[in-house]
């Protein structure tokens, strides 16, 4: 069996509903929404698994149940006493998310208490997948562990994805967060950045030079995601543009993005030609933003094949 491993954290999340001031709990986090949809698609000799941090109590045991009931491995998870997870509640304004938080005490930011824990599953994952969240959660010491766990292991049979998902108000500082993304895009063979995160943090003026930085740092390929705009796939032999599919009723994007990633990852794993991988991963994420919450059901995509 082949594994892919996702590094981030699992949230609680309270998503609005059709009745005013009544929300929903559900549990998602994006490189976990990532590992949910890419699951969903991967082939069936492909394990899809999950290292985070998790606290004792009632909620993260529930966790637990729910990854174990979507077949995503989370065996050795740092349990944290005194830790609890994350929360965050979803408002939405013309099929846009605003997000509040409360997560400063969440048992994720601990995952590296035990790097060993960690540094044994990556030495069986084909796939390694993490974001900028995955990075900003932790101090800085532990973020360099993260990262050079992540350097002793690259090798040819393994690819390291990256989303930098930058979230400027869980880091220290910009200069921090720039220094962080940057090592972490060094160590990256795939990088799949939104657009708007890049321009608004490091200056680009348009994707391809977004592409163009992160291939200098040395990934292999680059996909700038851009909303309902074309995605621009680059790789050091030349870039092209691939259009979404039209959304005529987008209710939630709080995970198109993750959704891309899945999808993405787990039509490569497949065996999928980069060009057509993009194009299932705009799919997923056209049908993800017409569902509320970060998780869409299994049985939204079964009724749009059909």
């Amino acid at each position: 069996m082949k594994l892919c491993l996702g590094i981030g954290e699992l949230m609680v999340e309270m998503a609005p509903t059709q009745t005013p001031d009544l929300w929903q709990r559900g549990y998602a986090g994006d490189v976990f929404n990532s590992l949910y949809y890419a699951r969903m698609m991967m082939p069936n000799d492909w394990q899809v698994a999950f290292h985070t941090g998790l606290g004792t109590d009632q909620l993260s045991d529930d966790m637990i149940d729910f990854m174990v009931s979507h077949n995503i491995i989370c065996d050795n998870i740092p349990r944290i006493e005194h830790r609890t997870a994350g929360l965050y509640m979803i408002q939405l304004q013309d099929g846009e998310r605003h997000f509040s938080y409360w997560r400063n005490d969440s048992a994720a930011r601990l995952m590296m208490r035990d790097p060993k824990q960690l540094a044994d599953k990556l030495a069986k994952a084909q796939y390694i997948y993490l974001s900028g969240i995955s990075l900003a959660i932790l101090t800085a010491d532990e973020r360099t562990d993260l990262l050079d766990l992540i350097r002793s292991t690259k090798n040819a049979d393994r690819t390291v994805f990256f989303d930098s998902n930058i979230r400027p108000k869980l880091w220290a500082s910009p200069d921090e967060m720039r220094a962080a993304i940057t090592e972490a895009g060094r160590i990256a063979d795939i990088v799949l950045p939104s657009l708007e995160d890049e321009q608004a943090t490091f200056g680009d003026t348009d994707d391809t030079e977004v592409a163009a930085r992160y291939l200098a740092w040395g990934a292999q390929v680059v996909i700038v995601k851009n909303g309902t705009a074309p995605a621009l796939f680059a790789t050091t032999s030349g870039h092209k543009h691939i259009a979404p599919m039209p959304v005529d009723n987008m209710r939630d994007s709080t995970a198109a993005g993750d959704a891309f990633n899945g999808a993405f990852m787990a039509r490569l794993a497949a065996g999928d030609k980069m060009d057509d991988a993009i194009v299932a991963a705009h799919k997923c994420a056209a049908i993800v933003v017409t569902h509320i919450g970060a998780l869409a059901p299994k049985d939204l995509f079964t009724n749009a094949d059909g």
